[in-house]
C-alpha cells in the first residue's frame, strides 16, 4: 500500500481549481477504489499548515479532516483516537497536540499527566508539575 504526503492533502483542501487528476484521486479514495496510509504525523502537518499558514477556522478544519478520516481507502493508526482529537480541538482552546494527549489517555483511562501547562486540566486530566 502507498503512502500520502501531506502536500497532496493541503493541495486537495486549498486549491482553488484543484487538477482533474487530484479530484479523481480522491473520489477514488473515498470510495475506497484507492488506498493509501496516512501517518499521524501527516494528519497533524496538515492541521498545522493549514491553521498558521493558510489562517483556515479551526471549525472548516476539524469538518474537513473529519470527512477525509472516513474516506474508504484512507488507513490511519488509530482512527477512533483522531477523531476524538477532532472533536477535543473543537470544543477546547487548547493545542491540537494536547487533544491528541489526552485522547490517547482516555483511550487507556489514565487522568494524570506530567505537565508544565495547567491548562491542560481543561482537558479533564490532572497536569503534575515536578
Amino acid at each position: 500500500m502507498r503512502y500520502i504526503d501531506t502536500n497532496i492533502i493541503l493541495r486537495f483542501f486549498t486549491e482553488e481549481k484543484p487538477s482533474k487528476k487530484l479530484i479523481d484521486f480522491f473520489e477514488r479514495l473515498q470510495k475506497g477504489e484507492e488506498r493509501v496510509k496516512c501517518l499521524d504525523m501527516v494528519f497533524f502537518q496538515v492541521i498545522f499548515v493549514l491553521k498558521s499558514y493558510y489562517k483556515a477556522e479551526k471549525c472548516e478544519i476539524v469538518k474537513g479532516m473529519k470527512e477525509l478520516l472516513y474516506f474508504k481507502g484512507l488507513r490511519v493508526r488509530d482512527r477512533q483516537t483522531l477523531e476524538r482529537t477532532l472533536e477535543l480541538w473543537e470544543t477546547h482552546p487548547d493545542d491540537i497536540i494536547d487533544c491528541y494527549i489526552v485522547a490517547n489517555m482516555e483511550k487507556e483511562d489514565e487522568r494524570e499527566i506530567y505537565s508544565f501547562d495547567k491548562k491542560i486540566s481543561r482537558l479533564g486530566v490532572k497536569p503534575i508539575v515536578i
